[in-house]
């Protein structure tokens, strides 16, 4: 399971705060935020909504991966199609009746 730090930090130049995620087995910062919000409590309801619209995104366990086609495929679909549909008709040949009446010789 994947863990994190989440700080937020006062932007002395706005006066608004940021948020911060960090790596807690190292400090590695791994996201940081713009100076969004007004106060802290802002900062941790924008955070929250954050995750909130990351994770309605994700698939849902029972779901079927997507497979996407190449789209080469299409187009050499559309391109056979379309020879085919530019070619002139194939003449038939009439049948041939045969006349009951004719005579042997």
């Amino acid at each position: 399971m994947s863990q994190f730090q989440v700080q937020f930090v006062l932007d002395q130049s706005t006066g608004k705060y940021l948020a911060e995620m960090h790596n807690p087995d190292n400090g590695e910062l791994l996201v940081r935020t713009e100076a969004l919000y007004d106060s802290q409590a802002a900062a941790v309801m924008g955070v929250i909504e954050l995750f909130k619209n990351a994770i309605l995104q994700f698939p849902r366990k029972d779901a079927k991966p997507r497979v996407l086609r190449a789209k080469k495929a299409k187009k050499a679909k559309k391109a056979k199609k379309a020879k085919k549909a530019s070619r002139p008709a194939k003449k038939t040949k009439k049948p041939v009746k045969k006349n009951a009446s004719r005579k042997k010789k």
